[in-house]
């Protein structure tokens, strides 16, 4: 179900903030005694708005059901006549302190506890609207029975998302609303996406005359459902996306939605399920087919070939944005992007070259022929699927990466995604081969005390050995990067890390900063006084004569002020 498919967002909002995190950027200042009160205030105002919203819909839907509203469960009738009477009133009440409350304080409006409300309340009732809207598509378009539950679900959620939107509109400022916008583009993207691959996938089935059914969806009619499901989400992509968040400010947020969610996102689903579609080709071909009949062999091959289609249109679609915003400056979560992708293709290139090592030394080593016996050939054709697929992938971004590393190598030497990139190939790499070289030598002399030792030991050991020498090889490359940046003084350690800019906020001079230096650069506006830093050549011309690791640089009407600092 569609559900299962929002557990992406979970993992990409959380690296979203874990970057946010790491790069220091808190706008919402340190917690104060108003900072609990509000996170209490809006956080039962969500509650009594959840209360409210299912007891409401849940008494329209009994009357919208055509039968008496007393007449049927008295349990439900209790319970959504309790949320009513107790949430609604409440509800009003805090909502209309908290009203009070912003006209005699704006600073509310500015806070992490509206932000946090006016995002999970928005997003609440967002997925209400959506299940009920595709609930009552696939009643009219199918022979599903007629639920009024979903007439009301669809009635009293809508018209909570719809005033929630209005009010965002008018109170929040835009710098906050970004996040609301995200959460709403992915789940456009997200419901489109399983919608369209289902589509594609229940075309395939009915045109080759496959078995299978849709990868996301069941039902007597999968291509209906498919298509309702695709007619549900477009719009909240497209309101969402299109309308709204594509044209907000290109921050670090806007372009790891892009990036991460779109671009990456979309090819790592487009290749993965390419491999496996390719991968049942060769069996097909070459290989030892599970059945004779292609209907039962292809079976499952439309629902990978569908969504590999669509992830390649949301690869490209994205790209295509990222290429004409032309976001010149590297970011970290641009190179989060790149160098997620070229682990992604290296892991499965160095799986690829295991299993073909693994088949070599038991050929060598057996009776058996190298690709004889039942689905040893099959094994085999995995493994060059694996090649073919990440050795390119890992080829051109890992090109492309070290291509920039030569034109900009302080900036990229120094950035932290590159070092934990390093780290951890060579780091998993040599832990893998010292468990594999472990493992390898108690079989040596356990069969040596047995006397057991021969051809069949090395046989034995065909998967440690193979490990090994995979292993060994990644870890010894990435060293070997890791040793020549050393040896050239790359990683420095001297020079500036962390820039603080305090004046009027200019984003293109943190970023031209942050590109020529390689420095954490944050950008905080004074309240009081409006005095620019200069141009971008002014501003570097200072930070040359900088010492010391970190700094501070203060605009005001005298100049711009070099002030040392120190980060715990």
């Amino acid at each position: 179900m569609i559900i299962g498919a929002l557990f992406p967002v979970i993992f990409i909002v959380v690296t979203i903030l874990l970057i946010r995190r790491l790069t220091g950027r808190d706008v919402h200042g340190p917690i104060t005694g108003n900072s609990v009160r509000r996170f209490f205030q809006f956080l039962l105002m969500y509650g009594l708005l959840v209360v409210s919203g299912v007891g409401l819909h849940g008494l329209l839907g009994r009357l919208l059901r055509g039968g008496s509203l007393v007449v049927l469960d008295q349990t439900d009738l209790a319970r959504n006549f309790s949320f009513v009477v107790v949430g609604v009133p409440l509800y009003a009440l805090l909502a209309f302190w908290t009203k009070r409350k912003f006209i005699s304080e704006p600073a509310e409006a500015k806070s992490l506890g509206w932000t946090f409300y006016i995002t999970t309340s928005s997003i609440t009732a967002l997925l209400f609207t959506f299940f009920a809207l595709r609930d009552i598509l696939a009643w009219t378009a199918s022979d599903v029975e007629y639920n009024g539950e979903s007439v009301a679900r669809l009635i009293v959620w809508g018209a909570i998302w719809g005033a929630h939107w209005w009010v965002d509109v008018r109170v929040t400022p835009a710098v906050d609303s970004r996040y609301h916008h995200l959460l709403g583009s992915l789940i456009g993207l997200i419901a489109a996406f399983v919608g369209l691959s289902d589509l594609l996938s229940s075309a395939l089935n009915r045109v080759f005359h496959l078995g299978g059914d849709a990868m996301f969806l069941r039902g007597s009619d999968s291509i209906w459902l498919s298509a309702i499901t695709l007619i549900a989400g477009l719009p909240v992509w497209w309101l969402y996306w299109v309308r709204t968040y594509s044209k907000s400010f290109k921050d670090s947020l806007w372009l790891s939605y892009v990036l991460l969610a779109g671009v990456a996102g979309g090819l790592v689903v487009a290749v993965s399920c390419a491999s496996t579609v390719l991968y049942q080709v060769f069996v097909w071909l070459i290989g030892d087919p599970s059945s004779t009949q292609a209907a039962f062999h292809f079976q499952n091959s439309s629902n990978f070939a569908g969504a590999a289609i669509v992830g390649f249109i949301t690869w490209w679609y994205h790209h295509a944005v990222l290429d004409e915003e032309r976001v010149a400056v590297r970011t970290e979560v641009q190179r989060i992007y790149e160098y997620l992708i070229s682990g992604i293709g290296l892991a499965a290139a160095a799986g690829g070259i295991g299993v073909l090592l693994t088949a070599l030394v038991a050929g060598l080593t057996s009776s058996t022929t190298l690709v004889g016996g039942s689905g040893s050939s099959n094994t085999l054709i995995a493994a060059g699927t694996l090649l073919i697929i990440g050795g390119p992938v890992w080829w051109i971004f890992w090109r492309r990466i070290q291509n920039v590393t030569q034109k900009s190598p302080v900036a990229e030497h120094e950035s932290a995604t590159r070092r934990i990139y390093l780290f951890l190939l060579f780091g998993v790499g040599g832990l893998a081969g010292v468990v594999a070289l472990l493992v390898g030598v108690f079989f040596f002399f356990d069969d040596v005390f047995k006397g057991n030792f021969g051809i069949a030991t090395f046989y034995r050991a065909r998967f440690t050995i193979s490990i090994l020498l995979t292993a060994f090889a990644v870890a010894g490359y990435h060293w070997m990067v890791y040793r020549q940046e050393r040896e050239l003084g790359i990683p420095g350690q001297q020079g500036l890390h962390h820039v603080l800019l305090v004046g009027a906020k200019d984003h293109e001079l943190a970023r031209a900063i942050a590109q020529q230096t390689g420095a954490r650069v944050q950008a905080w506006r004074r309240t009081d006084d409006t005095s620019a830093f200069g141009s971008t050549e002014e501003v570097l011309k200072i930070l040359s004569m900088v010492d010391g690791d970190s700094v501070l640089l203060l605009a005001d009407p005298s100049g711009v002020k070099t002030i040392p600092i120190e980060r715990d």
